[in-house]
């Protein structure tokens, strides 16, 4: 059985991926993991591809959602999203935002 805290993450995620579809984005892929890490949501609006990493906070008592990313939780980000890259038959990105 899952955790209210998990439960709390798979319910973020949900209300993300809702939000960029009816913002335009076609879903690619949930939850992509590989050795470097795992990236939540994997969307696409026209060539632009975008990886994001969901952070469910019931408040802002220990930072905001944004906070809560380390340097070295950002490093695995864009590594795992340059994974995503090549596996899927792009080798390159023009960029990252975190």
């Amino acid at each position: 059985m899952a955790t209210p805290r998990i439960r709390l993450g798979k319910w973020g995620e949900g209300v993300a991926g809702r939000f960029l579809q009816e913002k335009g984005y076609r879903l690619l892929d949930a939850n992509y993991r590989c050795r470097w890490g795992e990236v939540d949501i994997v969307a696409q609006e026209g060539d632009e591809l975008v990886f994001v990493e969901v952070r469910t906070r019931r408040g802002t008592q220990f930072g905001t959602p944004e906070e809560s990313v380390t340097a070295a939780k950002a490093r695995r980000l864009i590594a795992t999203a340059q994974d995503y890259l090549q596996q899927h038959g792009q080798e390159k990105s023009d960029g990252a935002s975190i």
